[in-house]
């Protein structure tokens, strides 16, 4: 049975990455990146449909990390009237960027493996913390 929740085909809007070329690595030093990430959520006030989009910065652009990555993915959303408001605030904040990150995850893994570094995998986030 379809759910009353439905998106379009999600699209990359936006990607930036680039090597730290001051970047020293230590085979004695792990390396923690940090991930920042935004949600931005466009709701039309006359339909049931949403533009959601999901930007994730990984790392810095100083010589503390050895890349930086900024994407955005993006998808329409939409719902039947059956659904109620709570829920459609639920969708959009939490399954909305949920299911984005999932097509973010293979892009940052595949554009990462081909840098001088080993692919980084995007970790699972919870979106139901704000």
């Amino acid at each position: 049975m379809e759910s009353a929740f439905q998106f379009s085909n999600p699209s990359l809007t936006k990607m930036e990455f680039c090597i730290n070329e001051e970047f020293e690595s230590s085979q004695d030093k792990e390396v923690k990146i940090a991930v920042n990430m935004g949600v931005q959520i466009d709701r039309s006030a006359t339909d049931n449909n949403a533009r959601v989009s999901l930007t994730l910065e990984i790392g810095k652009k100083d010589s503390d990390d050895p890349f930086y990555v900024c994407a955005t993915e993006m998808a329409e959303f939409r719902w039947s009237e059956a659904l109620n408001n709570e829920m459609v605030e639920k969708m959009l904040n939490q399954n909305a960027p949920s299911l984005l990150l999932g097509y973010l995850r293979p892009i940052i893994s595949q554009i990462t493996a081909a840098s001088p570094y080993n692919a980084y995998n995007l970790p699972f986030i919870d979106f139901s913390r704000k």
